[in-house]
């Protein structure tokens, strides 16, 4: 089917999947690039369409066989009517609309990690790159957390959010879950001033992790449910690390000792 105007209701609804009120009402989510594109195609989440700007370059085969296969629904924008739904600054000429998951249940694996106000969309799109790098079971977005379903947020997991379980509770409610699924296990929270590194931290155990903003850290409220605190050992001369590296450099240490 070919779109060409920019006003076409089609094209305002896949459009107004850019903001987190729009994802929300229709319940989908947009994946924009042929990189991810791919990585959507080849999983098990529910594609609503495909969006192909005519002004471009053709779709590749893959891709074509990709949709064909699953069934999925090509849609020909015009070059305005695609600049609607693109959310990048030089798109790349091809737009998946995707099925929002269920964000609101939790699987509560062992290996966890808990985002607690962490604000960046493109921090949280690289945590879940991080997490799903390092075969944890599951990230939350907790309190005051970017959505990781808007387009920065999605690119930034690279292919990560369509592998890993990612739910959206508040905080406190994620942890007292988990606690509940792992009586024997341990809630670890990120600080600086943590009187422990965090390759000192036995992660063998059942662990969640949390990773609190760069600003303010992780909530009291949290702070009160947890076990322990962990940092990471740097140099004296060094502040701070980003929320996405330290996070990261976490669940490495995670990964590793559970090898």
């Amino acid at each position: 089917m070919y779109l060409e105007s920019p006003q076409n209701p089609r094209v305002k609804a896949w459009g107004a999947l850019k903001t987190k009120k729009g994802r929300t009402e229709a319940g989908q989510f947009l994946v924009e690039g042929l990189r991810l594109v791919r990585e959507l195609l080849a999983s098990e989440v529910a594609v609503h369409a495909l969006l192909w700007n005519v002004g471009g370059d053709e779709l590749p085969d893959d891709v074509l066989a990709l949709s064909e296969q699953r069934r999925v629904p090509v849609y020909e924008l015009a070059p305005g009517a695609f600049g609607v739904v693109a959310d990048t600054v030089t798109p790349q000429g091809v737009v998946a609309v995707a099925e929002l998951p269920d964000v609101t249940r939790a699987r509560l694996p062992q290996h966890a990690v808990l985002l607690d106000g962490v604000q960046d969309p493109g921090n949280v799109g690289t945590l879940i790159r991080s997490a799903d790098a390092f075969a944890l079971g599951e990230l939350c977005c907790g309190s005051g957390t970017a959505d990781p379903f808007s387009p920065k947020g999605v690119r930034a997991t690279m292919g990560g959010l369509f592998r890993l379980s990612v739910c959206s509770l508040a905080s406190v409610t994620y942890v007292q879950q988990w606690q509940r699924a792992w009586p024997d296990g341990q809630v670890l929270v990120t600080a600086a001033s943590a009187p422990m590194s965090c390759h000192q931290a036995d992660l063998r155990r059942p662990t969640l992790l949390v990773i609190g903003s760069e600003a303010f850290g992780v909530s009291t409220e949290v702070v009160a449910l947890a076990n322990g605190q962990v940092k990471i050992p740097m140099s004296a001369d060094a502040e701070s690390l980003n929320a996405a590296v330290a996070g990261a450099i976490l669940m490495y240490e995670l990964h590793r000792q559970q090898q």
